[in-house]
């Protein structure tokens, strides 16, 4: 996620990441500790392995659908805000290959879809400084 993923993303690296996750996923189902669980950090890190690389994948394939560079999210091939985004949330969620959400993490996969969110209230808008909200919002969405 570092090399891949990391604060100035990509595309052609985040496909290469999500490449990767996915054996991560198949190795992590092999993954297992020696030992008792009592002061042995490995064991811990076995039980956290596919929550990790599941949340892994839900920021690398929201990163990639999303097609704009805004606050924290720099994407060095889309680097301006595009407006359409602003009220975009990606959700991602474990559904089961066969369909409906999925019980179990090892079959299940990642779906991402998105939801509109309401446009900020002008009366909040006007709490922050307009210096401070140009990392979020474009140019003509500050002036509506």
């Amino acid at each position: 996620m570092n090399d891949l993923v990391g604060i100035i993303r990509r595309e052609p690296e985040m496909r290469q990441a999500l490449e990767k996750l996915a054996e991560l996923r198949v190795r992590a189902r092999r993954a297992g500790v020696e030992g008792h669980r009592q002061f042995n950090p490995g064991w811990h890190l076995a039980l956290d392995l596919r929550n990790m690389l599941l949340v892994s994948e839900c920021v690398a394939r929201a990163a990639l659908e999303r097609t704009e560079s805004r606050g924290g999210h720099t994407r060095e091939d889309h680097p301006a805000m595009d407006r359409k985004w602003r009220r975009i949330n990606l959700l991602c969620a474990l559904t089961d290959p066969t369909g409906g959400l999925a019980v179990d993490p090892v079959r299940g996969q990642i779906t991402l879809s998105s939801e509109t969110t309401e446009p900020v209230r002008a009366d909040l808008l006007a709490l922050f400084d307009k210096e401070e909200l140009v990392k979020y919002l474009a140019e003509e969405e500050l002036y509506e």
